[in-house]
């Protein structure tokens, strides 16, 4: 079996990446790790997020549509915890790319919101139900 094991990202935020990151994934059920000015990390469901400060002078944000990440989906098995992401960004001052709703062309009773972290990165937390 292969499952994808960590998410490498980069900021040029840590403080404020890490209260994203916190809002997003304390309520998915992920832990904060390590911390630290150079290096943060979260684990408890796969796959575990490090969260890296920035190297270098190019510190430009991501651009959605350039070569590279589009967006990471986390699956979650209730409704309700897409709409406590969209509360906790939403409280956080940060941005909602797409608020909650369904996507059917996606399949039946998907239910997604869709975020930017502070440098852009999108993220995406669906509740996708399993056929009977």
């Amino acid at each position: 079996m292969t499952m994808l094991h960590h998410l490498a990202l980069t900021t040029s935020q840590m403080a404020e990446s890490r209260r994203f990151y916190d809002a997003v994934l304390l309520p998915l059920g992920y832990e904060r790790g390590s911390c630290n000015d150079k290096l943060t990390t979260w684990h408890g469901p796969h796959p575990e997020i490090l969260l890296f400060e920035v190297e270098g002078e190019d510190s430009s944000p991501h651009t959605l549509g350039r070569p590279g990440w589009h967006h990471a989906s986390f699956s979650v098995t209730e409704r309700e915890s897409v709409l406590r992401v969209h509360e906790a960004v939403t409280s956080g001052g940060w941005t909602v790319v797409h608020k909650p709703r369904e996507y059917p062309e996606y399949s039946e009773g998907y239910f997604a919101v869709f975020v930017e972290d502070p440098d852009g990165i999108r993220i995406e937390v669906a509740h996708i139900p399993v056929a009977p």
